[in-house]
């Protein structure tokens, strides 16, 4: 990337972080600097600029709703829904849209655990960021066919989790888990995850891994053709 492509990069990246404060005014300081912070350590404006506006949008593990809330924020015109297993993450998703007033989106909220009963329909997008890696083993494979299963023929599958390499910033990842979700993830390699999309009729459109500060971030985007 030649420097002004990076600085433009920043430039968006400051842009949105200052959207996550406002999303979330009036929620407790620390809830708050969280929502600016992952900004600025998750590649969110990679994702955002995926979404054609008008679609419909699924967000798993949607946390407090924060990338359907920036969409929504920047003019996207979305049905977006999001779903996530921590009432107090869906507590908040569900002030911000309030908060967001009238921006020609819906988004819906829900506490619910990815491993139980989804909606019985199919979006344009489906997104999910960091959440394969906090599922059981024995569950991940059935979650991630339910997420293809969930994405209409023609429509993408936004996947991003932490990536293997380099092993320093894999550590970063895992530590960061332990310390703040008390956990000890369980990351599916990605070339695992391509084969699992290639069963379930989805071809491989975006292929990188995005640095973050210490962290590193594998995204994949699936085009469903059948």
């Amino acid at each position: 990337m030649d420097t002004a492509e990076n600085h433009q990069g920043v430039l968006e990246r400051q842009e949105l972080a200052r959207d996550a404060w406002r999303l979330y005014a009036g929620a407790p300081i620390a809830l708050r600097l969280k929502q600016r912070l992952r900004v600025l350590v998750c590649p969110f404006e990679e994702a955002l600029s995926i979404v054609p506006e008008g679609s419909s949008v699924l967000d798993l593990g949607c946390g407090s709703g924060l990338w359907l809330g920036l969409l929504a924020a920047h003019g996207r015109r979305i049905e977006g829904h999001g779903f996530d297993s921590c009432s107090v993450a869906i507590g908040l998703a569900n002030g911000m849209a309030k908060r967001l007033g009238d921006t020609g989106s819906t988004l819906l909220f829900e506490c619910r655990d990815a491993r139980s009963p989804w909606p019985d329909r199919t979006y344009d997008v489906v997104h999910m960021q960091d959440v394969i890696h906090h599922v059981p083993v024995p569950a991940q494979r059935m979650v991630f066919d339910k997420a293809c299963a969930s994405v209409r023929v023609g429509g993408v599958y936004i996947y991003r989790d932490m990536s293997a390499r380099p092993l320093w910033r894999n550590a970063a990842s895992r530590l960061h888990d332990v310390i703040v979700a008390r956990e000890w993830i369980h990351p599916v390699p990605i070339a695992t995850v391509e084969g699992w999309a290639m069963e379930n009729g989805l071809e491989r459109e975006v292929a990188k891994t995005v640095h973050r500060v210490v962290y590193a971030q594998d995204m994949r985007v699936f085009r469903k053709t059948r």
